[in-house]
């Protein structure tokens, strides 16, 4: 029989005998390798750290250029504002004198009667000085007469109320009579001439 002792004595054995076989399998690598193997791991190409400079750079460029972006879009709203608020008083102002132009006519009227009744009424020269107020207080606002006599017959700023022959013959329309003033304000017709014309 076989003693405990060796049956176990000899399992101690085959487990150093196979630790000793498990521990040769391990390939033991020199330091030289290992030190060859540290050194290519440093030359191995990194991602280069950012330069800090160029970085700020390209930070600053995208600044300025949104500033500029930013002002260059301020400055068309200011213009544009701008212009809005001139077409808006313009639009405003002509209302207002396009409805005084009534009261033009009507002075008109009243002078011309005044002046046929007697020349050196006082009454008549005081409402021809208001009358000449108005017309200059207008006429700073952007009014402006619509030409009359003489001019060509325009239909964008006359109205032909009457035609008559004209002696001796003209070669184009033409205004000989007003009978009643039209106006422009500021470029923009306000009320065509209504006038006679002569072909």
């Amino acid at each position: 029989m076989t003693d405990p002792a060796e049956i176990a004595g000899s399992g101690r054995e085959e487990q150093v005998e196979s630790v000793d076989v498990a521990d040769s399998s391990v390939p033991v690598e020199p330091e030289e390798q290992i030190a060859d193997e540290a050194a290519a791991a440093d030359e191995a190409p990194e991602a280069p750290e950012p330069d800090p400079v160029a970085e700020a750079q390209r930070e600053r460029d995208e600044y300025l250029d949104h500033l500029r972006r930013e002002r260059a879009e301020f400055e068309n709203f200011r213009k544009r504002a701008t212009k809005e608020r001139m077409d808006a008083l313009d639009r405003g102002a002509e209302q207002v004198v396009s409805s005084l132009l009534h009261v033009l006519d009507t002075f008109g009227f009243a002078l011309a009667a005044a002046r046929e009744e007697d020349a050196d009424n006082q009454l008549a020269k005081g409402v021809e000085m208001v009358y000449a107020e108005l017309v200059s207080v207008l006429k700073q606002s952007g009014l402006e007469d619509i030409e009359g006599v003489g001019s060509h017959f325009d239909p964008m700023h006359h109205e032909a109320m009457m035609q008559v022959e004209a002696h001796p013959p003209v070669q184009e329309p033409t205004v000989v009579e007003v009978l009643r003033p039209g106006y422009r304000f500021k470029g923009r017709v306000l009320r065509p001439a209504s006038v006679k014309v002569a072909k």
